[in-house]
């Protein structure tokens, strides 16, 4: 009986700071995403008259697309525990809710990175032993191997800005993405966490129109 007391000790003053804060199985994070883009480069095409001249226009359609993969946010409550994101899984929504992309309107992909705790050290690292480390409000952002914008969807969404009009530009009328994340994996604790970002926006639009002859 002693022993077992003599080994819980040790693990009862780990898990707390200078401030006697202890860690818990608190877990608060509140995610965001933006900056997705899809910009379609339109093409509209003419016949090539007798003469070499521009003849009937004969329709439009998308030439190449750019894709911005957008940024992750997530502000992460003091004293919340962290999380190592295993896996992706994306819905992509029209603007009212419906799938978009038909089959390819659910997307996952693999991920491995660490969302970190609600704790900082004195001089602002993460170096430092936990018993240093103060419960604070910590804000995470990734932009680089983000892969949530699939590209099925990005092609579906370019797509979407040729309407068959002579007139095709960047106030044509493109389609509006939604796309509902779920970030799933464990916490620094080992328990499996799941959070969830709905609705975040894909900017589409016509980024150049140029005109063909053919």
């Amino acid at each position: 009986m002693k022993k077992l007391a003599a080994l819980a000790l040790p693990l009862v003053l780990a898990a707390c700071g200078q401030q006697s804060v202890n860690i818990g199985q608190g877990f608060q994070m509140t995610p965001s995403f933006d900056g997705a883009t899809v910009a379609a480069s339109v093409v509209n095409v003419y016949a090539k008259n007798a003469d070499g001249s521009r003849g009937t226009y004969l329709g439009s359609q998308v030439k190449s697309y750019t894709v911005t993969q957008g940024r992750l946010n997530v502000a992460v409550r003091e004293g919340s525990l962290g999380m190592t994101v295993k896996q992706v899984n994306v819905k992509y929504t029209d603007a009212s809710g419906n799938p978009f992309g038909g089959e390819y309107s659910t997307f996952n992909v693999s991920s491995a990175f660490d969302i970190p705790e609600g704790f900082v050290c004195p001089d602002g690292t993460d170096k430092c032993d936990f018993t240093q480390k103060k419960a604070q409000n910590v804000l995470f952002s990734k932009t680089e191997d983000l892969y949530q914008l699939s590209e099925q969807i990005a092609i579906a969404a370019a797509d979407t800005c040729v309407d068959g009009s002579t007139v095709v530009g960047t106030s044509a009328a493109c389609a509006e993405v939604r796309m509902n994340i779920t970030l799933s994996g464990t916490d620094k604790l080992g328990a499996p966490r799941t959070i969830n970002i709905p609705q975040a926006q894909v900017r589409v639009y016509v980024s150049t129109v140029t005109d063909e002859v053919r």
